[in-house]
């Protein structure tokens, strides 16, 4: 009965296992995490376009202090004394990030400096699949706890025949 139960705490747990990495091997993989940037004019680094298919939020994390998301279309507009004018505003702000939400459409994260940026752009749909992968690793997570809880209840319980013996 003690073995019974241990292997099924380990069955258990492995199962939780898979589940937690699927769902943060799923989640993981929708992200679109950009660290590069280019410069087609002396001071002024330029990310890879950022195309948002669906609803994204995008978190700009160590943003310069001279740049700023824009949309695609207004690229060439943009110089280093009106980016104020075409930035989009985040909508929150902490931990050295900047967060937009509710965005779709084609952008850039232009920065206006004598280096190139130290910034990492993280875009997130916020779609149904995203929160199915967060779901299927939390509920994985459960289980882990569950196989874990079962493992050692299996483990420190005694057996029916050291009970009898002992009563």
């Amino acid at each position: 009965m003690r073995t019974r139960r241990v292997m099924t705490g380990v069955v258990v747990l492995v199962i939780g296992l898979v589940l937690l990495a699927v769902g943060a091997f799923g989640a993981l993989n929708s992200l679109t995490i950009s660290k590069s940037f280019t410069e087609p004019h002396p001071g002024e680094y330029v990310s890879a376009e950022i195309v948002l298919n669906t609803t994204s939020a995008l978190v700009i994390s160590s943003p310069a202090a001279n740049g700023g998301v824009i949309r695609a279309q207004d690229l060439d507009l943009v110089n280093s004394t009106n980016i104020g004018t075409y930035a989009i505003p985040f909508n929150s702000s902490g931990a050295g990030s900047d967060t937009y939400t509710r965005l779709t459409g084609d952008y850039y994260y232009i920065v206006f400096a004598s280096t190139s940026p130290g910034t990492t752009i993280v875009a997130t749909p916020l779609n149904l699949g995203i929160v199915r992968y967060g779901a299927l690793a939390l509920l994985g997570f459960v289980i882990i706890i569950v196989g874990i809880v079962v493992i050692v209840v299996g483990a420190i319980q005694k057996s029916p025949t050291r009970v009898a013996q002992q009563q």
